[in-house]
This record gives C-alpha cells, structure tokens and sequence, in this order.
C-alpha cells in the first residue's frame, strides 16, 4: 500500500498537508487501519480529476491504535454518519478512491511530528 502526499508549495519549500488514504474498506468492516510507515509518493494538483472520488476524513473518524505507535484506525461507523450529515450516501465510502485526512490531524492523533515523516 503506498500513501499519497498532498504538500502545500511555500517558498520553494514543500509542506504536506493531506495524505490520501487508499481505499481498503471492505463491506461490514467496522474499523480499517493505516500506517504512516508505508512508502509514500507526492500526489500533484494536476492529478485530481473529475473522475477521482475522494472522501474527507473528519479528526472523529480517527481511532490511534493501542499497538503500534504509527499506526491509526478509520471507524467507519463515524465515517459513515458524517457523509450522511452532509446529506450524502453512506455507502458511497465503499466506491471511493481515497480517504483524505489532514495531516494536523494526524499529528495531533498521534502525538508525533508527522510532518518530519514526509519531510522531502
């Protein structure tokens, strides 16, 4: 599984800000687990398409692992209820190409500098 990186361009310097989350979910699943350790390769603004499904991932939807230090959960139930917040269908989660999830939040969840992880 390779995550893909959005970064922010300032000043010639490359800040990440969204990591796109391949989407593993399988029907009836009620969590699906990432890691930060896995290959990542830089997603370019040129690469969004009309085609490209995509789901934002609120900071609720993040569960941090008890396991492992890099490693966090999507509860899919959250997931799911936010989508129908936002008058969509839940079950649209299954069709997606990625769950996007803003790197802060990430940091946050897991108390690390996840920025230096995908310092380039």
């Amino acid at each position: 599984m390779t995550l893909r990186v959005y970064f922010d361009e300032i000043d010639g310097a490359l800040h990440p800000k969204t990591v796109l989350l391949p989407n593993m979910l399988k029907e009836e699943q009620e969590l699906t687990s990432y890691t930060l350790q896995s290959p990542f390769e830089r997603f370019y603004p040129e690469d969004y398409h009309d085609e490209l499904k995509v789901v934002s991932v609120s900071q609720g939807a993040l569960r941090q692992c008890p396991f492992y230090e890099h490693q966090f959960d999507l509860d899919v139930e959250q997931l799911k209820k936010d989508i129908a917040r936002m008058q969509h269908d839940p079950d649209a989660i299954y069709e997606t190409d990625y769950f996007a999830v803003m790197v802060d939040d990430l940091q946050e969840l897991l108390a690390y500098d996840v920025v230096f992880r995908f310092a380039r």
